[in-house]
């Protein structure tokens, strides 16, 4: 009897691991595992479906906030809180969010408001001047996707071998440890040392030896993006001697290649790391410069890149873009057509077919609006969500870290909603309504209809978190002075009616709708 319960409770245990690490294909994925929600960097939750208008002002308030170490002395860098359901550690089922500091992996029960692990990462390096990261770029691998659906073998067809299971000292970056549908998926970090690790989702434990990425140490790299077994992220300060690019690695390989692509004298502005198309092609803003054609470097520009790392277009706007610090663009997919959204000409926005980004001359757009910011003004850090409706009509929301030319009052900046119009094929982004003024917003996000918007404020201004109706823009909740300062350049991520995101000090704050499971 003792070892049939034994028997009983491994089972249960393994189909508890087996559920929490698992897709079913027919739901919608329930972790926020990259920035921006997708490789595409959407901004969008979806299948949330506690956040409504009645709900938020009933119910949406400061669940908890917890210090997560002393904050990093060097300069700023952009974090944005991951969000993995349903774990099952030695503790039981846990919803865990992770963060990272400088040199430390953080996973927070985001229920509780208390830590589960922490790992922190001795890398030995000498950060130049003006180098210094404040947050290590880390990414969850997408969960196993189970079809269950799929049909049946047919009777006494014998079932395909199970993977043997890695022993520990073979384990290798980026393959399951095998013994079939138990493998789990892990969390991915860049130290400031260029390796890139992985980690054990439940207990921080190093899963295999970490690998080579950049090509020296310190090299401030951006944020990370994944996509069939490949790793991207960008560079853009010439920190550590690594040059300004695009970079690539295959994790499919033992050998683990990487490849690049050089931008010369031009900077990425990608602080959150390229966006992917669901081809695996890499989209980044350029910054100013001198552009190259035989190099294939165009500044001011929205370039796309192969997952070979060459490039296969560009976008210039006439006239030129705009003096913006970071962008991080968006795409999507939209009756067939693979879409981007970025800036266009000084203070408007461009609708690009990722097919053609400009045309045949590369200046021509599927779309531009009229001036949405005051031209000539400087963009801190500007984003974008993408949402459709019930109706399946597109909306696009855009974070302006500028003055907003259609409001006197946004002379800071704001959120600005657009829906996308199609008249017989003619696209076109129509703006419907503008936010109250914020002081450094965040990119939007968005979930049910809900639009989630951080106005990160500065040294003189404290943060504010805004819960706005995605139709209207209407206010349906503000934090108010509950956040006592400000944050610096912190994404905000969204799970199971809460929103997370973290202030300059490390603390880790989480506003939302309580709900039982």
């Amino acid at each position: 009897m003792e070892k049939r319960l034994l028997r009983m409770t491994v089972g249960l245990c393994c189909l508890g691991a087996f559920l929490c690490g698992t897709v079913f294909a027919q739901d919608e994925d329930p972790n926020w595992r990259l920035t921006g929600a997708d490789a595409g960097q959407s901004g969008s939750k979806k299948g949330e479906a506690i956040l409504t208008p009645e709900n938020i002002a009933a119910n949406f308030k400061l669940l908890w906030k917890l210090k997560l170490g002393d904050p990093s002395q060097e300069g700023p860098s952009f974090s944005e809180p991951l969000l993995a359901g349903r774990q099952i550690n030695g503790q039981g089922f846990k919803d865990i969010a992770y963060w990272s500091s400088a040199d430390t992996l953080y996973a927070v029960d985001y229920e509780l408001g208390s830590l589960v692990w922490k790992k922190q990462f001795n890398v030995q390096s000498k950060t130049p001047p003006g180098c210094g990261a404040s947050s290590m770029s880390i990414l969850m691998e997408p969960p196993i996707v189970i079809n269950f659906r799929a049909r049946r073998r047919p009777p006494g067809t014998p079932r395909p071998p199970d993977p043997p299971v890695a022993k520990a000292s073979e384990r290798r970056l980026g393959v399951s440890p095998g013994g079939g549908y138990f493998g789990f998926k892990g969390v991915y970090v860049l130290t400031a040392d260029g390796m890139l690790h992985e980690q054990v989702m439940t207990t921080g434990a190093d899963f295999a030896p970490p690998v080579k990425f950049l090509p020296s140490a310190d090299g401030n790299a951006f944020g990370l993006n994944y996509f069939d077994k490949t790793i991207y992220t960008a560079t853009g300060r010439e920190c550590g001697g690594v040059p300004n690019g695009i970079w690539a690695i295959d994790l499919s390989s033992a050998d683990y290649p990487v490849k690049s692509y050089a931008t010369q004298n031009v900077r990425p502005l990608a602080l959150t790391g390229p966006v992917v198309t669901p081809d695996g092609t890499a989209i980044v803003v350029t910054g100013a410069g001198t552009s190259e054609t035989n190099a294939d470097v165009h500044a001011g520009s929205v370039v796309s890149v192969a997952k070979d790392m060459t490039v296969k277009d560009w976008y210039t706007p006439e006239g030129g873009m705009g003096s913006y610090e970071n962008v991080s663009p968006a795409t999507f997919t939209y009756k067939e057509k693979q879409l981007v959204v970025a800036p266009g000409k000084d203070g408007s926005l461009a609708l690009l077919d990722v097919a053609s980004l400009g045309g045949a001359d590369h200046h021509t757009p599927l779309f531009e609006t009229p001036p949405v910011a005051k031209p000539g003004d400087k963009h801190t850090w500007d984003g974008f969500a993408v949402w459709a409706d019930k109706d399946g009509t597109v909306w696009i929301f855009t974070s302006m870290s500028s003055g907003i030319t259609s409001k006197g009052s946004t002379q800071h900046g704001g959120i600005v909603a657009f829906k996308l119009d199609d008249a017989n094929g003619k696209l076109a982004l129509n703006p419907v309504w503008v936010s109250q003024d914020m002081v450094n917003p965040a990119p939007p996000r968005v979930a049910n209809g809900i639009v989630i918007a951080l106005a990160g404020g500065d040294t003189s201004t404290h943060a504010t978190l805004y819960a706005l109706n995605g139709a209207t823009g209407a206010e349906l909740y503000s934090s108010k002075d509950l956040i006592p300062t400000y944050t610096r350049l912190s994404g905000v991520s969204i799970s199971d009616a809460h929103a997370f995101f973290t202030d300059h000090e490390n603390v880790l704050y989480s506003f939302g709708i309580a709900v039982e499971h």
